[in-house]
């Protein structure tokens, strides 16, 4: 199993990596994803670098019902409570970019990182999915826990 965990994460990831831009249009990128069968997927800028990620949580709240802020009736003017967040969910919900409701600023992992690297990373970060990026920060793959599940579980001979 150590054996395992110090081999480089270029070994385990995924290649063929199906990646977005910024101005791709949500909508086509909800049909790429169903297509492809995957729940989240690189921002990409027009150099290669990945900029971002955008996950099926990112489409569910883009596509669900808004629902009103809550707000108080003082002398016949309404006040919003929590008004940042109602903005923030309502710039979400007119987006048409990918990049208007990405999460900007995604860890990454170098290809030579070992699998214990990118296990630690995933567990930091909360996150279920890593671009993969070589020397020149270049995606060149992603490392998703399903990834390495399977090689731990070929490992084990489960």
């Amino acid at each position: 199993m150590e054996k395992l965990l110090k081999k480089p994460v270029k070994d385990f990831m995924t290649k063929k990596v199906i990646s977005v831009k910024a101005e791709d249009n949500i909508k086509n990128v909800f049909k790429i994803m169903d297509k492809n069968k995957i729940l989240g997927m690189p921002v990409i800028d027009d150099y290669g670098r990945p900029i971002g990620m955008v996950t099926e949580t990112d489409l569910i709240k883009h596509f669900t019902t808004l629902e009103s802020p809550s707000g108080i009736n003082l002398l016949g003017s309404m006040i919003f409570l929590d008004s940042d967040s109602y903005n923030r969910t309502l710039k979400s919900h007119c987006a048409e970019k990918i990049g208007d409701i990405m999460t900007e600023g995604t860890a990454v992992i170098k290809e030579d990182s070992t699998l214990l690297e990118a296990i630690d990373m995933m567990s930091e970060y909360h996150i279920t999915r890593l671009p993969v990026i070589d020397n020149k920060e270049k995606l060149v793959g992603i490392i998703t826990r399903t990834d390495i599940i399977h090689q731990l579980a070929k490992s084990k001979k489960i």
